[in-house]
């Protein structure tokens, strides 16, 4: 009888145990289940990052540093797109201090037009910030910190620091009033228009404002700014400033209206609108342009009162 009960005894207690093990097994399978990490490539337009599933063999910063650079300094093609980085463009060294990535290039870094840089410097934070231990990443082009075109160092980035825009489908709307810029009937000056807009909740507003501008203006006297048919191919924010590439018919088929006008019709409305202080334009990914007579389009453009109809402080943002 008592060899029973030990058996029995016996039996119960792996029973036990074989269901704590088993709970415990599920719940780190569920857990890694719902840890999921992404690679970064180009879209096969070079306006934008496009991602896909990855899954590291071991979910260290040892093992996914190695991973991550290596795929991006072997240029991995995709069907529907091209890889992160240029053929030349490698990274050539990387550490860890403090939570902090610091990412050596080589030279050909610097060799990138800004549009696809922006894309780049943003695929690899996102790429990287990923890792365990890493709070934020440093680039480094040799030995020197990577500066932005003004000679500025940019310095640590995270997932903060980037904010790319795109029209994915969602299901919830947002309803919000935007100050637009248009212009006065001598083509010479600013003019505000409230405008109250319905638009996806992640559609972000520098989006919604620049669509809208170029719709046109819908009150009375003012006038368009900029030529209809001029599309975004990109735009980006990064540390306070928005980057946007229009297509050539911006330039090209500009409007009979001063050559400042199109140019911080842009820059005011964005501002007004959103979180940065500055802009730059591009046209088709260069910048190395002007727009009529003697907009230079390599500059930073800030909000200008001078323009305004009636001169008023910046607006207050949405």
């Amino acid at each position: 009888m008592k060899k029973t009960i030990k058996i029995i005894c016996v039996t119960a207690a792996c029973i036990f145990l074989g269901l704590i093990a088993y709970i415990s097994f599920a719940g780190r399978k569920e857990k890694n289940a719902e840890q999921q990490y992404s690679f970064y490539y180009i879209n096969s337009e070079e306006t934008k990052l496009k991602e896909e599933k990855y899954t590291p063999e071991k979910e260290t910063a040892e093992v996914m540093l190695r991973d991550f650079s290596e795929s991006l300094n072997n240029c991995e093609t995709r069907e529907d797109g091209i890889s992160l980085f240029p053929e030349d463009v490698k990274i050539s060294s990387y550490s860890i201090k403090d939570g902090i990535l610091r990412l050596e290039f080589n030279e050909a870094y610097s060799k990138m037009s800004r549009t696809r840089e922006l894309l780049v410097r943003t695929g690899v934070v996102k790429i990287f910030i990923q890792i365990p231990e890493i709070d934020s990443v440093e680039i480094y082009v040799g030995k020197k910190p990577l500066t932005n075109s003004k000679g500025e160092e940019v310095g640590a980035m995270n997932s903060d620091t980037f904010v790319e825009f795109s029209g994915s489908d969602g299901d919830v709307y947002s309803y919000d009033t935007f100050t637009l810029y248009f212009t006065n009937k001598n083509g010479d000056k600013l003019v505000e228009e409230q405008r109250s807009v319905r638009y996806r909740r992640n559609l972000p507003k520098a989006t919604v404002v620049l669509e809208q501008l170029a719709r046109g203006p819908l009150e009375k006297d003012h006038y368009p700014t900029i030529p209809e048919n001029s599309e975004v191919l990109s735009l980006t924010k990064a540390n306070g400033i928005c980057y946007v590439d229009y297509n050539s018919v911006f330039q090209d088929y500009a409007l009979n209206v001063s050559e400042q006008i199109p140019i911080y019709s842009v820059v005011n409305t964005l501002i007004a609108a959103t979180d940065v202080d500055k802009v730059e334009i591009s046209i088709e990914g260069n910048k190395e342009v002007t727009f009529g007579q003697n907009m230079q389009l390599y500059k930073f453009y800030e909000w200008n009162d001078s323009l305004l109809a009636s001169t008023k402080a910046k607006k207050e943002q949405n």
